[in-house]
C-alpha cells in the first residue's frame, strides 16, 4: 500500500480521538454548568461564565444547547438599576429523571426524582434472610422498574447506595458480611445492561451523607459527618463539600472499630473481666436485637424468639413506656457512640454530626443520651452540634439519586 494511502487510513483515527476528547471536555463543562445552576439559584450567563472561567460566548453556546435539549429554561429577568437586566437560568423539571436505590441487609429503598431533583415516587421492599444474591439483585431491578414506571420523562441515570466495601471504578460491590454470598457483585454492568443508562455506585452511608449535603442537615456546610446506623454502622465524611473516600474506598468503615466491653467476673471471680468487641457488635440495630433478652422476660410485646426481630416501632413504644431493658440498651449504644464520635470529632473537626438510620426513630430519647455521652468524652475544645436527620428512611435513596444527578453528563452535539 502506498505511503499516502496509509496516511489517509490513519488520519481518521487521530481525528476521531481528538474529536472524542473535545466532546468529553464539552460534556464535562456542560455538567459543571448544570451543577452550578443546581447549587446556586438565579444565575445568569455572565455569572456562569465568570464562575466557570469560560468565555461568555462559549457559555452562550452551552446554554443554548441545554435549553434546546430541555435541560434548562430561561426564567424571569433579574432586577437591575442600570443596563440590560440579565435573564435567569433555571433547571427544567421535564428534562428527565434520575433513580436512586439504597439497600442493606433487610431493606431496599428506591426513589425517582425529576431533573430539578424534586422527588417523584418512592418504593420500599424487604430482604429476607433466605434471599440469595440473585434474588436480591432481582428485587433491586424491580424497585428501579417500579419507581421508573408511569412517567414519560426519560430516565437519564441510576445511582446505587451499596452496603459494605465497593470498587466504584470497576462498578463492583466487593463484600458485605450481612448478606450471605455478597462478594464481587458486578452491579454496574448488570444494571447498565438491564436499563440502558449510566449507573453510578457509592457506599450507602456516603449516599446518606450526600442526601444531607444537598437536601438535609448538611446543606450549606463544608465539613460534617453523617453517622449511619442500620444492620451495620458507618460514617459518611464530608470535607470541603466532597465525600471522603480514602485510599481504597474504606473511609468511614468504622463498624470494625474495637470497643472495650465489661464481661462481669474475671477468672476465678476475683475481678471484672474485659474484652474487645467491634463497634457494630455494640451499637448497630442488629446488636440492639442481640442484646434483647430471651422469651422468658415478662413484657409480651418484646418477647424475642430465636431468629426473629423486634420491630423498631415496638422498641420505641417500650422505651416511651419506660421499659428498663430497652432504655438500658439505648444507654449502652449511646455510651459506645459517644466514644466513637468523639474520636471522629478529634480526627476531622466537623461543623456538625448528623445521625441517620434506625436510631433516629427514637428521637430525643436517644439523642439526649448520645449528647450526654459525648460531653463525657469531649476534649476541652468542645463538640459540634449533634442532630438527627430529618430526611426519613429514604435518605440514602435520595442521596443515591443525587449521586446520579451530579455524575451524569449531557451528550453534546
Amino acid at each position: 500500500m502506498p505511503v499516502e494511502t496509509k496516511l489517509r487510513h490513519r488520519a481518521p483515527r487521530g481525528g476521531s480521538g481528538r474529536f472524542k476528547i473535545k466532546q468529553n471536555t464539552i460534556a464535562s463543562q456542560q455538567a459543571d454548568l448544570l451543577r452550578l445552576v443546581r447549587a446556586r439559584d438565579g444565575l445568569s450567563r455572565v455569572e456562569l461564565a465568570r464562575s466557570l472561567n469560560l468565555a461568555p460566548s462559549t457559555v452562550g453556546i452551552y446554554v443554548g444547547h441545554l435549553v434546546e435539549e430541555g435541560y434548562l429554561f430561561e426564567g424571569k429577568t433579574a432586577a437591575r438599576d442600570f443596563g440590560r437586566p440579565p435573564t435567569i437560568l433555571a433547571l427544567n423539571p421535564q428534562g428527565g429523571r434520575f433513580i436512586g436505590v439504597d439497600f442493606e441487609a433487610r431493606n431496599i429503598m428506591a426513589v425517582a426524582v425529576d431533573f430539578s431533583q424534586r422527588p417523584l415516587k418512592e418504593f420500599h421492599d424487604t430482604i429476607a434472610l433466605a434471599d440469595s444474591v440473585e434474588n436480591i439483585l432481582r428485587k433491586i431491578e424491580h424497585a428501579i422498574e417500579t419507581v421508573g414506571a408511569d412517567d414519560s420523562r426519560k430516565v437519564l441515570g441510576i445511582g446505587v447506595g451499596v452496603p459494605g466495601v465497593i470498587d466504584p471504578a470497576r462498578g463492583i460491590a466487593l463484600n458485605y458480611k450481612h448478606i450471605k454470598g455478597w462478594s464481587n457483585v458486578p452491579l454496574v454492568s448488570r444494571l447498565a445492561a438491564r436499563f440502558g443508562v449510566p449507573v453510578f455506585l457509592e457506599n450507602n452511608v456516603r449516599t446518606m451523607a450526600l442526601a444531607e449535603l444537598w437536601f438535609g442537615q448538611g446543606r450549606g456546610l463544608r465539613n460534617f459527618i453523617c453517622l449511619g446506623v442500620r444492620s451495620g454502622v458507618g460514617a459518611g465524611i464530608v470535607i470541603d463539600r466532597q465525600l471522603h473516600h480514602g485510599a481504597d474506598n474504606r473511609a468511614g468503615e468504622i463498624g470494625d472499630w474495637p470497643c472495650l466491653l465489661a464481661t462481669g467476673n474475671g477468672a476465678g471471680g476475683s475481678r471484672p473481666g474485659r474484652a474487645f468487641v467491634r463497634l457494630e457488635d455494640m451499637a448497630s440495630f442488629q446488636s440492639v436485637q442481640n442484646w434483647l433478652p430471651v422469651p422468658a422476660r415478662p413484657k409480651p410485646n418484646l418477647l424475642v424468639a430465636p431468629g426473629t426481630e423486634v420491630p423498631v416501632e415496638a422498641l420505641l413504644e417500650a422505651a416511651k413506656a419506660g421499659d428498663k431493658t430497652v432504655l438500658g440498651i439505648l444507654d449502652r449504644a449511646a455510651q459506645t457512640f459517644g466514644l466513637a464520635l468523639n474520636q471522629l470529632n478529634c480526627a476531622f473537626n466537623p461543623e456538625k454530626i448528623i445521625l441517620a438510620g434506625v436510631l433516629t426513630s427514637f428521637g430525643d430519647l436517644f439523642l439526649r443520651r448520645l449528647e450526654k455521652s459525648l460531653e463525657t468524652f469531649s476534649p476541652p475544645s468542645g463538640l459540634p452540634p449533634v442532630v438527627n436527620s430529618n430526611l426519613g428512611s429514604f435518605n440514602g435513596a435520595l442521596g443515591a439519586a443525587a449521586l446520579a444527578v451530579h455524575e451524569w453528563k449531557p451528550v453534546p452535539h
